[in-house]
């Protein structure tokens, strides 16, 4: 990446924000003292970030909010605040102004729904977490960026669901209470788009009436993995349904689905030059992660992603999913597409970690 690169200049921006002497970021300007260095002189493009170490999830749930936003930021009051669903321990907040909530979960979308045609206006129904969970507002604000009335909702609290033993009685009956709160909107309102994840719309499609899977028109399928059987299944069930996935999570944003393949599974691409994601080399658990390198293309790597915003930077995060480094889609360039590409995340997991059911 080039020292005059766009992602280059708006690094320098946000550095002088949340590294400024008096105004900074108290974590930050903590942990500009940790490292012994002056950041603005030894961060100069997107690689140096690796100087910086990887993000440590854990202060997120740890410290006050107010120690990841800019002093001169916090009396600032249009901004969005979210919590993550604590798959990994206890839940982490994130903070996004205003702006760059639309920028990071909304204008992604709506870019990937035009390229592919997804439906405007009508009803839209919306299955996930609501709560301190950011993709409730998500999902409400792209109803409405693609001229829709406010989303129906079903509320899902994915804390819950994962303290259920899989496959157990309890959270077979906590997916049939979603299912059923689900039906009851759609057996009166003419719904138009679904709003949902693989795991619910699996055992709902059956209890849809025909004339209900007739009327949906486009599918968003937010934050887990679908097989190839599962998206055959799903067209054919919803045979006049778009269907777009998005991948992302609450303190970073969504990467939407610019293609996909029943032999290759979806492509994931970020938008814009607030967020950067890389793919590094994978490494086991207690191993020192080698954030300065990138899988090359074709091979499969650890997510890493870098958020650049002025409310809250968050570099070297790097998430518990693999996925194949691709490259960018030139056809896409005009829309902000830009980067490379993930193909086929698949989530690591372990005996303490489950796969999530929520969403992004």
């Amino acid at each position: 990446m080039s020292k005059t690169s766009p992602f280059d200049m708006r690094l320098k921006r946000v550095l002088q924000i949340h590294f400024d002497a008096e105004h900074g970021t108290r974590y930050w300007l903590d942990r500009q003292k940790e490292l012994a260095i002056d950041a603005l002189q030894r961060v100069r493009c997107v690689e140096d970030l690796a100087i910086l170490g990887p993000t440590d999830e854990a202060v997120l749930a740890e410290r006050p909010i107010e120690d990841f936003i800019p002093q001169a930021f916090h009396r600032h009051s249009d901004y969005v605040l979210a919590e993550t669903a604590g798959t990994l321990g206890r839940p982490k907040t994130a903070v996004h102004r205003a702006d760059e909530f639309e920028t990071a979960f909304v204008t992604p979308f709506v870019k990937a729904a035009r390229r592919v045609g997804f439906p405007r206006g009508g009803h839209w129904l919306f299955i996930g977490p609501t709560g301190p969970h950011i993709i409730g507002r998500a999902a409400r604000r792209c109803a409405k960026a693609l001229g829709a009335a406010d989303a129906f909702t079903v509320d899902f609290d994915p804390r819950w669901a994962k303290k259920l033993p899989t496959g157990s009685f309890a959270a077979q009956r906590y997916l049939e209470h979603i299912q059923e709160q689900a039906l009851g909107v759609l057996e009166i309102q003419t719904i138009e788009v679904l709003f949902v994840t693989p795991a619910v719309l699996t055992g709902l499609t059956e209890r849809i009436s025909k004339a209900g899977r007739m009327a949906i028109r486009g599918i968003h399928l937010g934050g887990m993995t679908a097989s190839a059987d599962f998206m055959a299944r799903t067209a054919d069930m919803f045979p006049n349904a778009v269907i777009l996935s998005g991948y992302g999570n609450t303190l970073l944003g969504m990467m939407p689905q610019l293609q996909y393949s029943q032999e290759s599974g979806f492509d994931y691409f970020p938008y814009g030059d607030r967020l950067i994601v890389n793919l590094i080399p994978p490494f086991e658990e207690g191993d020192a992660p080698d954030i300065a390198a990138h899988v090359d293309y074709g091979r499969r790597g650890r997510v890493m992603a870098h958020r650049l915003d002025e409310m809250q930077f968050l570099p070297n995060l790097i998430e518990r999913d693999t996925a194949v480094r691709i490259p960018p889609l030139p056809e896409a360039a005009s829309d902000g597409f830009v980067q490379d590409g993930l193909r086929d995340p698949q989530p690591i997991i372990s005996e303490t970690v489950k796969p999530a059911i929520g969403l992004y």
